[in-house]
């Protein structure tokens, strides 16, 4: 029996937001890494800040879409501890998916350093707070750890559904 697959859009925004996501941890992970005496370092910054943002509409988007869509449900043959181990971590992946760009959005605003879209200015919206903008990036700097780690158990349990379960298990197949 072939698993009921994620609905086409789902999957889309799946899979670019899963590359886009590592791809911003790494830059960001890069772009700290380097000197201040790099004179490249701070060009990086705004290209970093604008996938950022587009993590964050594209997040709002998948909810949406999850909403309003019919996604298969897990397979009825999961224990339940996998179950619920299945849906914590997609709640654990979608807060992060919104913490992590939202604590470097708001840092950025707090220390007062302008934010772009791809070259389109957005709003300042907080009043500039070093102290806030401080903590923040604190926040900022830790949190993709528990990102990366959760993404590792995601991607462990859907191979092990994959390779190890019953074919009518494979969530990994309901997402390619």
């Amino acid at each position: 029996m072939t698993p009921e697959k994620y609905p086409v859009l789902m999957r889309l925004l799946h899979w670019l937001m899963a590359f886009t996501i590592l791809g911003i941890i790494a830059s960001g992970w890069y772009m700290a890494s380097l000197s201040k005496e790099v004179s490249y370092k701070y060009d990086i910054y705004p290209w970093h800040k604008s996938f950022g943002i587009l993590i964050l509409l594209l997040v709002t988007t998948r909810i949406l879409v999850r909403l309003f869509s019919k996604v298969p449900e897990l397979p009825k043959d999961l224990p339940n501890h996998e179950k619920i181990l299945a849906r914590l971590t997609h709640y654990s992946l979608y807060a992060l998916m919104i913490l992590v760009p939202l604590s470097g959005i708001t840092m950025s605003d707090a220390g007062g350093h302008d934010l772009f879209l791809f070259g389109i200015p957005l709003p300042e919206l907080m009043e500039d707070n070093k102290e806030l903008a401080g903590t923040l990036h604190t926040i900022h700097s830790y949190i993709p750890y528990a990102f990366l780690a959760v993404i590792a158990l995601h991607i462990v349990g859907a191979l092990k559904h994959r390779f190890m379960d019953k074919p009518e298990n494979d969530v990994l197949g309901r997402m390619l």
